[in-house]
């Protein structure tokens, strides 16, 4: 009913001043004709950008898809292959890539950048095992391919080239000692408060020389993770987070978020430095003395301080905003411990799965 109240006055109005009726018809088809060419233009640009996501797709791939459009974001334009939900595939307006995430079964690859390579790969480090599933990645952050195993307990990382940048297994049984020495950590971490029956979980090995395994516990109140080296016993990693109530609520986790960063610009350097010497002698048995402190000068790592010494490992640490600390990882062996995800890749049409129960 509002818009005949709107159409007929109009009509009526019309009707009596033939100028108006003359100068209005081609106004009102002039502004169809620039919606008509907008939306057209639109089209023929998405319909570019399609075609460019579906070459990449056949140079990483070798094969071609469909492409159905994917999430709707403010000046990209998305895609995914059809019947795969997970896909991140992305394009800024102006044609630029921005992100491609994809994950493929292997034999479901047909050639491509990344084959060949991660089959001899696969041969050298696994004789008589060849990767299920692959995760082939291209954006800022990363570049290059995640392989699992059928079993999905080995993964291999590479780089954009195909050269290995990391491998991840997890074998049916640590050492005797790497065993033993975790339960004395988790106890320590845990200040014995762990549930009788509970069970560590070990996530991976880092495979190195040596090797690092790492460990996790979790339960309503408290999260634990740390790594111990195989040969010497050394704990060259260590977490220790309080699981309090989520926020769910965006501006009450700024306010919180806003608090924390108050009170730790009021840390000073000389107070961080001998809280940080005091817990990772606690956490980790580890002797800062001799070593400099210096804090994260990023949004992303504000809380963070990374010491180093001539001669000796680095050290990244994790404050609270008590200045106190709740993570330490030790750099040695020339080995960037980054236990953060951990994801072991899954079926094509499924989210990458972590490697924890």
């Amino acid at each position: 009913m509002k818009n005949k109240k709107k159409i007929f006055p109009m009509i009526w109005v019309a009707l009596l001043s033939g100028s108006l009726l003359g100068c209005q018809a081609p106004v009102q088809a002039d502004s169809a004709n620039k919606v008509n060419i907008n939306a057209s233009q639109n089209v023929t640009a998405e319909q570019k950008l399609m075609q460019q996501a579906q070459d990449k797709l056949k140079e990483l791939t070798g094969n071609t898809y469909k492409l159905i459009q994917g999430k709707a974001m403010k000046d990209f334009v998305s895609f995914k292959r059809e019947n795969f939900k997970y896909d991140t595939i992305s394009y800024k307006k102006n044609g630029k890539l921005d992100d491609i995430g994809i994950t493929i079964n292997y034999e479901d690859l047909n050639g491509g950048k990344y084959q060949s390579k991660l089959k001899e790969t696969w041969e050298t480090l696994f004789p008589g095992e060849e990767p299920k599933y692959v995760s082939i990645s291209e954006s800022i952050y990363r570049v290059g391919t995640i392989s699992s195993n059928a079993k999905q307990n080995k993964q291999v990382y590479t780089e954009d080239d195909g050269s290995v940048h990391g491998v991840n297994y997890a074998p049916d049984d640590a050492p005797a000692s790497v065993q033993k020495q975790a339960v004395q950590v988790l106890s320590k971490l845990t200040n014995g408060k762990v549930k009788k029956g509970e069970k560590l979980d070990r996530v991976f090995v880092l495979d190195g020389k040596p090797n690092v395994y790492q460990y996790k516990y979790k339960s309503k109140t408290i999260n634990v993770s740390f790594s111990i080296e195989d040969q010497t016993l050394e704990l060259l990693q260590a977490s220790v987070q309080s699981n309090g109530e989520g926020i769910d609520n965006y501006n009450e986790f700024q306010k919180k978020e806003k608090a924390k960063d108050a009170k730790l610009k009021k840390l000073t350097l000389d107070t961080l430095m001998k809280n940080a010497v005091k817990d990772a002698k606690a956490m980790i048995n580890f002797d800062l003395k001799g070593y400099k402190g210096a804090r994260g000068t990023n949004a992303w790592d504000k809380d963070q301080m990374t010491f180093s010494k001539k001669g000796a490992p680095t050290v990244i640490a994790t404050m609270n905003a008590d200045g106190s600390f709740n993570s330490f990882i030790v750099e040695k062996n020339g080995q960037h411990l980054s236990f953060g995800g951990n994801t072991i890749v899954g079926p094509a049409n499924e989210q990458p799965k972590i490697l924890i129960n």
